[in-house]
């Protein structure tokens, strides 16, 4: 019997020193082969852009490939789906927007999977500045013209969405509800494919980060209409009025956020914030967000975890004042 207990304590014994040690001996063994980004959109968006700048920084700093894998559909649940359930050793994260952590449990009935508790937050790598545009065949040229227009021709104007309970569709039943227009729906994979519809005419409104629009105003395809997201003027365009001037604004904000499957080890994620807070702040990364107006911001996994929990409570409040329920989008 004594044998017996000797040999449990000893054994109790060694899985202590495993537990204690072995998080920190495969964070330094981290990584030893290619690392994975899964982009729940398609290819040509700023998130997918974000994710290719990003990489070869990643590469150097980390001595792994990165490779961006495109999971386009359902509204970014293909893609998401997919990081959630791929292995929690750090090898594949994803980054997504606010729409599939924040919103989209406020509007599935259900889910593939679970937004609380299937994703080990990472950082937020920025914000966006983003406007409501309008393809320049339209004949309004201002926020209120549009509603005027939509007054007089209900269901004539369409906008391009990422789907059901995406950034734009969201600000788009916010305003269909706070106006009384009538303005339809057109779900595209992202950004990739909703703003070339834009650019094309196939859909005549839409929501777009200030930076990618810009070229399209000085082109003469596309014309902006006001700022979303805030509830003052953004400073890249101080005299386009916000929202939030003409009939209120829903306050939800976009973001770029890196997430891994649930159970990464904390050794691992964090180490995975210290590498993307550090790449965004390299040449190629500070160029890029100057030129897409995002503003990079410093936080770690713990304060990124935080806010996406009360950014999720927050939606929810939005979503039940606009009547918006689960079960609202599509399965």
């Amino acid at each position: 019997m004594k044998r017996l207990i000797r040999f449990a304590a000893a054994l109790l014994g060694v899985l202590v020193f495993q537990s204690v040690f072995a998080q920190p001996a495969f964070a330094q063994a981290y990584p030893s082969r290619p690392l994975h980004i899964i982009i729940p959109f398609a290819t040509g968006g700023v998130t997918d852009i974000v994710a290719r700048t990003l990489a070869p920084v990643i590469t150097e700093q980390m001595g792994q490939p990165v490779v961006v894998d495109n999971r386009p559909g359902g509204a970014s649940i293909i893609g998401m789906t997919a990081c959630a359930r791929a292995a929690p050793d750090g090898y594949t994260i994803c980054i997504a927007n606010p729409d599939a952590v924040s919103y989209h449990p406020h509007v599935y009935a259900s889910l593939p999977y679970n937004p609380e508790t299937d994703f080990a937050p990472i950082i937020n790598l920025g914000w966006t500045n983003n406007l409501i545009v309008a393809n320049t065949r339209m004949p309004f040229n201002t926020y209120k013209e549009m509603i005027a227009h939509a007054r007089r021709n209900p269901g004539a104007l369409n906008w391009a969405t990422w789907g059901p309970g995406s950034l734009p569709d969201v600000h788009l039943q916010w305003i269909t509800r706070q106006a009384g227009v009538n303005i339809t729906a057109i779900p595209y994979k992202g950004s990739g494919q909703a703003n070339p519809a834009l650019l094309s005419g196939e859909a005549d409104l839409g929501w777009m980060g200030i930076g990618q629009a810009s070229p399209h105003f000085k082109s003469g395809k596309l014309k902006p209409l006001v700022a979303t997201g805030a509830p003052q003027r953004t400073s890249f365009m101080p005299d386009l009025p916000a929202l939030a001037e003409e009939g209120g604004d829903p306050g939800l904000r976009s973001y770029f956020g890196v997430f891994a499957p649930a159970r990464t080890p904390g050794a691992i994620v964090d180490r995975l914030n210290t590498e993307l807070a550090r790449a965004i702040r390299t040449q190629p990364l500070l160029e890029f967000y100057r030129n897409y107006t995002l503003e990079a911001i410093d936080n770690s996994a713990a304060e990124f975890a935080a806010f996406v929990k009360a950014d999720r409570e927050n939606a929810g409040n939005v979503f039940r004042g606009m009547g918006i329920k689960p079960g609202t989008a599509p399965q």
